[in-house]
């Protein structure tokens, strides 16, 4: 699997980082993924992928098969108009999106790059957040979901709790956040240390 950031530096723009999911070998499975668009200013994201299409050849295939938008915020979601004019691809969302939406449920299973994924439901920051889970490589993309708690002294939702949880008992190596960079040092550790915070709060309230 090759995972390729795509982000824009720009102060005057505010915007995710994207990934551009391939194989590592081009194989017909394979499944091109863009996960999450950018701002509607995040560059011609769509112009790049269509120059980079080298990087993914294969017979009749396109650079971006597939979008997941890990929440449907402006910054996340502002470029997919244009890469559906150029791509044309499939759109998985918690929230219907795009031109060609699929409906998704929590733990669907679908190909990202040559690796099977997984979708899951993860609200706390938004109601229709989702992470994508690749459990052959323990490689999570996380959108918003996840942000580095360093205290006790913040007000938690439920919702964002159970997610926590939820995200705590995978086996993550890898997290590609929707902001800032990759963790690769103890990915596992970074989520147990906001779940630990997260539940001393709980129990100041």
């Amino acid at each position: 699997m090759r995972v390729v950031p795509l982000h824009r530096n720009d102060p005057h723009d505010y915007s995710c980082v994207a990934y551009w999911v391939l194989g590592e070998n081009n194989t017909p499975s394979d499944r091109n993924t863009l996960i999450d668009t950018g701002s509607a200013d995040a560059g011609n994201l769509a112009y790049f992928l269509k120059e980079m299409t080298h990087l993914s050849k294969g017979i009749g295939k396109q650079a971006v098969e597939q979008v997941i938008l890990t929440h449907a915020h402006f910054d996340h979601t502002g470029g997919l108009p244009g890469i559906d004019r150029q791509f044309g691809p499939e759109t998985f969302a918690w929230l219907p999106s795009g031109r060609r939406p699929r409906p998704i449920r929590d733990g669907l299973s679908l190909r990202v790059g040559d690796q099977p994924g997984m979708l899951f439901h993860t609200p706390g920051h938004s109601e229709d957040s989702l992470c994508v889970y690749l459990p052959e490589t323990g490689t999570l993309f996380s959108g918003d979901t996840l942000y580095r708690i360093t205290d006790h002294l913040g007000a938690y939702p439920k919702a964002y709790v159970a997610t926590l949880e939820r995200l705590a008992g995978l086996a993550v190596r890898t997290i590609y956040p929707g902001h800032g960079q990759p963790i690769f040092d103890d990915a596992r550790g970074f989520i147990r240390s906001c779940l630990d915070n997260v539940h001393q709060s709980l129990i100041l309230e």
